[in-house]
């Protein structure tokens, strides 16, 4: 059989001349190339541009998740302060009284939907448009929690609320429940304070959050799709559910009525006390719309290597027939020499003009690959000039940006990101960090007396002090105003109380030049060590800053330390 093939192969190239061979080779050589280019592109631009766009679905998704998330927090923590107003907790025993507040107060936010105020036996004494007054809810699940602490559930209540509000259509309406205890004066829970959020705003934040050609659908743990696009009714299995929420966030692909789907999602965890609802926010978009481009360019790089591929060969036989001409010549010289007697002039007629000729152009060749290779060599090194000029600015743009302009000392920005930096390290190894928060005292007497630029330069004077006596491992930025925040790692409490009495008794004893006078300020600092119940940074910086009040309350030049924060249940309850 391979003999076969080879003595066929055989035969074509005894029919083609050598200038045929190279224009056929070459044009075949160009489709292998043009097609091996437009499936390798393809292929990876298939995968880059899977990985984008899941990234930037998964985006999407996240930010639809923590604008939802935060809506929640700011609602749970609105109705929770309503059971400590006590224009609510003096009528716990004249319910009656609290119709006219509910109903203000349900008229006054137009995403709630119904406020009541259960008894502890469970009968409803009070409600906003006196819907279900009278009732008993003591079988209900939110009820019973309700009286132990906060409870949010997103199950709607239709039996209810059927009557009092309907959807489009036949559909009732649907609603996030969030119940508190009332607790009363002897602080022994009395009912419970229920209010339903309509879900109007959730739809409005995933319609706002949703680009064209992309749909977002909201899923609870139970897999039903509760916001979503007008007739979807896809249902997630609770496994795919638990995993999404078990991973936070990722993308997978899915079938949809005979359609590929490329789909992210994001778990809306909550936001501060806030634990959330457990849903999943789910971006998708059609993978055929994802990929329409990729495909475009595949063809497009199809076409163009077929059109180099014909004029490949057009060029190719050209230059084979320029090639073939030298031993055509060759050929018929020897053939000559053969027939005719004398001499042979072989050696003169075999090429040495062509050998010349053949020389010439390779020098000429050599000095044109010469020529472009010092243009190349310079174009690197404009290119490496240009790289190095374009890396001092950028660090020079990250430094403005990273740096207070007043003080060269870091801006909250660059603070927060090495905080958080140091917070990490923390929980992962347990090393101390302490965080202190300095205050100028008097400095609004300091511009009155010496103008904006007087008071100026005393923040530059106490910035170069603090970071002055500092370590380096240690960070110290510009909050704003006369407000200065200092980190420290590897500190406990009381070497943080020492290094703060020592900024402060520098700066006591220090004094501002300007215009000829002396400014002379004091400061007052705010101390906080990291304790295990610090949730993040910004908490330890707000007890250092709620220290640095009681600092200033204490008469201003001093130090008081923050006292540790209380642990996560005795501050949930």
């Amino acid at each position: 059989m391979l003999r076969r093939i080879r003595n066929r192969i055989w035969a074509i190239e005894d029919r083609l001349t050598v200038r045929e061979q190279i224009a056929a080779a070459t044009a075949g050589l160009c489709l292998v190339v043009a097609f091996a280019i437009a499936f390798g592109a393809a292929y990876v631009g298939r995968i880059e541009a899977t990985r984008l766009i899941n990234r930037e679905m998964i985006q999407i998704a996240e930010m639809t998740s923590d604008r939802l998330d935060r809506y929640f927090y700011s609602v749970f923590h609105r109705v929770s302060s309503y059971t400590s107003f006590d224009v609510i907790r003096s009528h716990i025993d004249t319910p009656e009284k609290l119709n006219p507040i509910f109903d203000r107060l349900n008229a006054s936010f137009p995403d709630f939907n119904w406020i009541a105020y259960v008894s502890a036996d469970g009968t409803v004494r009070a409600a906003s448009d006196g819907v279900r007054v009278g009732e008993s809810v003591v079988e209900e699940a939110w009820f019973l929690r309700g009286l132990q602490g906060a409870v949010s559930e997103d199950r709607p209540d239709f039996a209810a609320l059927e009557v009092a509000t309907r959807g489009s259509g036949d559909e009732p309406l649907r609603f996030v429940k969030f119940a508190f205890p009332v607790r009363n004066a002897n602080g022994v829970a009395a009912g419970v304070l229920v209010v339903n959020v309509h879900w109007r705003e959730p739809e409005e934040i995933r319609v706002a959050m949703q680009r064209a050609g992309e749909e977002i659908v909201i899923v609870t743990p139970s897999g039903e799709v509760v916001l979503g696009p007008k007739g979807f009714r896809n249902h997630y299995p609770q496994t795919k559910v638990a995993e999404m929420q078990k991973r936070k966030h990722g993308a997978f692909l899915e079938e949809n009525t005979g359609r590929e789907m490329l789909s992210a999602y994001a778990f809306m965890d909550g936001h501060r006390e806030f634990s959330g609802l457990g849903w999943v926010v789910i971006a998708r978009q059609p993978a055929a719309a994802a990929f329409a481009p990729l495909r475009e360019t595949f063809w497009t790089i199809v076409g163009i290597g077929t059109l180099v591929a014909v004029i490949g060969m057009m060029v190719a036989g050209v230059i084979a027939n320029r090639i073939s001409s030298p031993l055509r010549a060759l050929a018929f010289d020897a053939d000559r020499i053969g027939r005719e007697s004398g001499p042979a002039m072989l050696p003169r007629q075999r090429g040495s003009f062509e050998v010349i000729y053949l020389s010439t152009a390779l020098r000429s060749l050599l000095l044109r690959l010469g020529f472009v290779e010092r243009m190349t060599q310079e174009a690197e090194a404009k290119a490496a000039e240009d790289a190095k000029k374009f890396e001092s600015d950028l660090a020079s743009l990250r430094k403005l940006a990273e740096t207070d302009p007043l003080t060269n000392l870091l801006n909250r920005r660059a603070f927060i990101t090495s905080a958080d930096d140091a917070m990490r390290y923390f929980q992962r190894y347990s090393r101390p960090i302490a965080m202190l928060v300095v205050d100028i005292d008097h400095f609004k007497n300091v511009n009155d007396s010496y103008g904006h630029a007087g008071g100026d330069a005393v923040i530059r004077k106490i910035g170069a002090l603090i970071a002055q006596t500092i370590r380096e491992t240690d960070k110290v930025a510009r909050f704003g105003g006369e407000e200065f925040v200092v980190l420290l790692r590897e500190v406990d409490e009381h070497g943080a109380h020492e290094l703060a009495e020592r900024i402060r008794m520098i700066v006591a004893e220090s004094v501002t030049p300007f215009d000829g006078r002396e400014i002379a300020v004091t400061i007052s600092i705010g101390c906080a060590a990291i304790t295990a119940h610090d949730r993040d940074v910004e908490e330890l910086i707000e007890r250092a800053d709620r220290a640095l009040y009681a600092a200033k309350s204490a008469g201003r030049n001093c130090i008081r330390l923050a006292p540790a924060p209380a642990p996560r249940q005795t501050r949930a309850a």
